[in-house]
């Protein structure tokens, strides 16, 4: 019975030293994956969005989310023939 108490105490614990979340700035835009996925629908879209997930660099990665981007506004505007 006191294991299970010890592990009731260590989880109550956990909760009281779990770190805050960074504050967000007001000029802070992320932009999450899941949402980018959504919108690719082309092979080079995907690729694209392939660079942005392995990209370490902040301002690398988001000059790929401008180019992903530019390529899906073009995207939805082609014709289909």
């Amino acid at each position: 019975m006191k294991h299970d108490t010890k592990k009731k105490q260590k989880s109550w614990l956990r909760k009281l030293f779990h770190s805050a979340p960074p504050p967000v700035r007001k000029d802070d835009t992320r932009i999450s994956i899941s949402s980018l996925r959504k919108l690719a629908t082309t092979k080079e879209q995907k690729d694209i969005l392939k660079l942005i997930e392995q990209e370490t660099i902040p301002s690398v990665r988001a000059a790929w989310i401008d180019y992903f981007l530019e390529k899906t506004k073009h995207s939805k505007y082609k014709k289909s023939d």
